[in-house]
């Protein structure tokens, strides 16, 4: 097929045949607004849409709804990113019982610029609450909190007394405060015998076992305690 030249007629042959090939190529379908849509994208290209979107949290386990919806709600995500709003987008998709509290709301116990996930007691939601499903808690929730923000996740738990304990977790665990922990704070001390990371978490070895500052039977039952899902 020979498509309308735009050329002058003292073109040279290879100016004619680039042409002619490069008309040949709108005749190729390319759906660019198809594949530009969350709604009618082929399934197989929507890592590459978010990807172009800027999408901070993706998880392939999702189902092709689920992704497409979070295409959907890119460009509304990342104008609320860093907001309380944004948090509690992330942590509904977990347990919407998950409570948000922040440094003015708790100036006790909590650093400014900081905030505290409280997870729901085990009768009061259906949700499990593991080391692996608090560690992606955290990794969501960090990928959307403001930069200047610290954050705890924290379990509560009834003692036999009626007293309420607070119960400390970074990225790399779930701790309970007993009766030998401090009570006062929303940080158990145990987690200042770990080596942590710039932002607080503590650091896991190898083997799965926390990396302490200065091993020794305490540090050891401090271990096993944090290990001890509540």
């Amino acid at each position: 097929m020979t498509y309308p030249t735009l050329l002058p007629s003292g073109s040279t042959p290879l100016q004619k045949a680039l042409e002619q090939t490069a008309a040949g190529l709108l005749d190729i379908d390319v759906p660019l607004r198809d594949e530009w849509s969350p709604e009618n994208c082929p399934i197989e290209d929507l890592p590459w849409l978010v990807w172009g979107l800027s999408i901070d949290i993706w998880k392939s386990s999702w189902s092709e709804q689920q992704k497409r919806d979070a295409a959907a709600d890119a460009i509304a995500s990342q104008r609320s990113k860093g907001t309380r709003a944004s948090l509690r987008t992330v942590l509904d998709r977990f347990d919407q019982l998950i409570e948000i509290v922040e440094w003015h709301q708790d100036r006790e116990t909590l650093d400014p610029f900081s905030f505290r996930l409280e997870l729901p007691l085990l009768a009061q939601s259906d949700v499990f609450y593991d080391e692996a499903l608090v560690g992606e808690i955290m990794r969501d929730i960090a990928q959307v909190k403001p930069a200047r923000a610290h954050m705890l996740a924290v379990y509560r738990v009834r003692a036999e007394a009626q007293a309420w304990l607070v119960s400390a977790a970074q990225a790399g665990g779930l701790a309970r405060l007993d009766s030998l922990a401090d009570q006062t704070s929303a940080l158990d001390p145990v987690w200042d015998s770990f080596l942590q990371t710039r932002d607080g978490e503590p650091i896991l070895a190898r083997e799965g076992d926390y990396l302490v500052v200065n091993p020794g039977p305490l540090n050891r039952t401090a271990i096993q305690r944090v290990e001890r899902v509540a």
